[in-house]
């Protein structure tokens, strides 16, 4: 880039020692008129030189990768960058790069007795205010390849009290396109939700996860976060854009119950591996399709301490983001089988989203379905499914509002129907 950059100005140098000795005749040297038409040149110089100096920060910076539901672009690796429209607005205080998200939630339910997802609510609540997660990145350039990312995330818990969370901790070293390296704390690669949008609500055209790939501390039933090592990087594979993605690393969940009965369930997770390959054909730009394969040992408590079960999780997604349409289809497997005893549990799941930017609105549908075994350790999810809908409208690049109702169909319990407002910005 630096090259680029001093090409670029010594042809604009040359532009301009090449204007002048036309307009300047002999015998006109000292015109009052020449001399401010120079200027006025040599003020477009500078200009010009400052936007090629701000390209070139960006560009220096934009080794971390970008993801955004609005925006269209994709990542294959861990996303250390918000979104394109926010990408350019990182604040940089002494060498570090910082950007912050945050939300203000207002729900309302049928019902008195809510679930975990429901954030802040308490039993006797059918509505109410919260602020959800304020989330906060930090990145650091520490060489040409090496470069720290950090996620701190503020939540809110029962009766207005407040969690400061490291979600991820990462030294990140790209040692070329094939091969690109994170050590420390992420979120797993198990599909394409769990790489491309992490704790900031302002990434999410929606305003929440769907549960299957929801964090563990709200009710999800993956294993979401690790701390490991994390390879990706781009196969040699022409206009089919092939990349792959490998993890090993410890997940250590403890999962809410969902039903807020205010059970943990630990999962006392054995180390795991986990893989994908996923497909950018560079004909279409936006698609990427793809499948990842995670597997761990996990203990299930309420059959005995010592009771240990083997968990993979097969994953496969079809995923189109181009165009002002989002459209993000995934299936998920999860297969339980008992070391010493004669059970296998096999609980599929998937969810369905579409959307489309009008303007600065984007209207969005989703639909989603697990069938959770109510003998499994995910007795408190069971069978569920249901519809989402509602719109986001983005003021600006920074401020956005959403509006979103959702219908939940549950197994031995009445439906569950709700309304939620969302105020998300980034600053």
């Amino acid at each position: 880039m630096r090259s680029s950059l001093t090409l670029a100005t010594t042809l604009l140098l040359f532009s301009v020692v090449g204007n002048a000795q036309t307009k300047i005749p002999a015998s006109a040297a000292n015109d009052a008129e020449t001399i401010r038409e120079l200027k006025q040149e040599v003020e477009d110089l500078r200009q010009r030189m400052e936007i090629l100096e701000a390209r070139e920060k960006q560009s220096s910076n934009a080794n971390l990768p970008a993801a955004s539901a609005a925006s269209g672009q994709q990542a294959a690796e861990i996303s250390a960058v918000p979104s394109p429209e926010t990408a350019n607005n990182f604040h940089e205080v002494h060498g570090f790069q910082w950007q912050g998200f945050g939300e203000f939630d207002y729900k309302v339910l049928d019902q008195k007795t809510p679930e975990l997802g429901t954030e802040g609510f308490v039993p006797g609540s059918a509505g109410g205010f919260y602020t959800g997660d304020l989330d906060l990145l930090l990145t650091s350039r520490i060489s040409e390849k090496a470069n720290f990312l950090s996620e701190i995330v503020v939540n809110e818990g029962d009766a207005q009290s407040f969690n400061i969370g490291l979600d991820r901790i990462l030294f990140k070293y790209d040692y070329d396109d094939s091969l690109r390296t994170s050590f420390g704390r992420y979120h797993t690669a198990i599909g394409y939700y769990s790489q491309m949008f992490h704790s900031g609500k302002w990434l999410q055209t929606t305003a929440d996860r769907p549960l299957i790939m929801q964090f563990a501390d709200e009710g999800g039933i993956l294993p979401t976060q690790s701390v490991g090592i994390s390879f990706t990087g781009e196969i040699p594979s022409g206009k089919l854009g092939l990349n792959y993605i490998a993890e090993y690393g410890s997940s250590d969940t403890i999962r809410a119950a969902i039903d807020g009965s205010g059970r943990l369930i630990d999962e006392n997770n054995g180390n795991h591996i986990d893989g994908g390959l996923f497909l950018r054909p560079v004909t279409v730009p936006g698609l990427q399709i793809g499948s990842s394969f995670f597997h761990d040992n996990i203990s299930d408590l309420e059959r005995g301490p010592s009771v240990r079960l083997g968990q993979t999780i097969v994953n496969g997604h079809v995923i189109y983001v181009g165009r002002g349409w989002e459209l993000l289809n995934e299936g998920f497997l999860v297969r339980h089988a008992y070391e010493n005893i004669p059970l296998i549990y096999n609980m599929p799941a998937f969810y369905m989203q579409f959307s489309k930017k009008i303007g600065r609105t984007r209207p969005f549908f989703r639909y989603q379905y697990i069938n959770a075994n109510p003998h499994s350790i995910f007795s408190d999810v069971s069978l569920r499914k249901g519809p989402s809908f509602g719109a986001r409208y983005d003021f600006d690049d920074s401020i956005g509002f959403k509006v979103q109702l959702d219908h939940t169909l549950r197994t031995e319990k009445p439906d569950l129907n709700g309304i939620q407002t969302q105020l998300v910005f980034a600053f």
